[in-house]
């Protein structure tokens, strides 16, 4: 096999995660742009999502064919060799696996994986009891409860967050 598709595919799992990466930072910027400067907190067109959509998707595949024709070149470079470049195997997986532990952190730092927080089971405790809302008291007040709320935003429960743990684990 010619190096330089070898370095295509050597390269092409820690490409795919930047692209991803780098599009989801530009599409969180122009959502962004859209809701300050454009459209505001009124509804939004269906078609300025389908354009964010879009946007995500064709700057995805972009970043990575732009990646990977960078790993192309590299790996015709390499062909007057005779082995294959050592820093470049150990720089493909090690960039592989620090973007899988970026991905990793981030979901697990906002709750997507890992153990669910307080005030995440107590939104799906009162969701699941059929209630509007749901909130707890500030962190600092040492009370721990979950208090359910009606469709006026007002208190329509509360009980203690050890009981709130003790159903959703049911």
């Amino acid at each position: 096999m010619k190096r330089r598709y070898l370095y295509v595919l050597m390269f092409s799992a820690p490409s795919f995660l930047a692209s991803i990466i780098i599009s989801v930072v530009l599409f969180g910027a122009a959502t962004g742009v859209l809701w300050l400067f454009v459209l505001g907190d009124n509804p939004w067109p269906s078609s300025a999502n389908i354009m964010l959509m879009v946007m995500l998707i064709l700057s995805c595949i972009a970043l990575w064919v732009a990646f990977i024709s960078v790993a192309y070149k590299a790996g015709k470079k390499q062909e007057t060799r005779a082995a294959i470049n050592a820093k470049h195997v150990v720089t493909s997986v090690s960039a592989t696996a620090m973007l899988l532990l970026l991905i990793v952190s981030h979901q697990w730092s906002v709750g997507n994986i890992g153990t669910k927080s307080d005030s995440v089971l107590c939104s799906e405790y009162c969701r699941d009891q059929g209630f509007a809302g749901s909130g707890m008291p500030p962190r600092n007040t040492g009370v721990e409860t979950c208090s359910c709320l009606d469709a006026q935003g007002r208190e329509a429960t509360k009980v203690p967050i050890e009981q709130v743990i003790v159903e959703r684990r049911k």
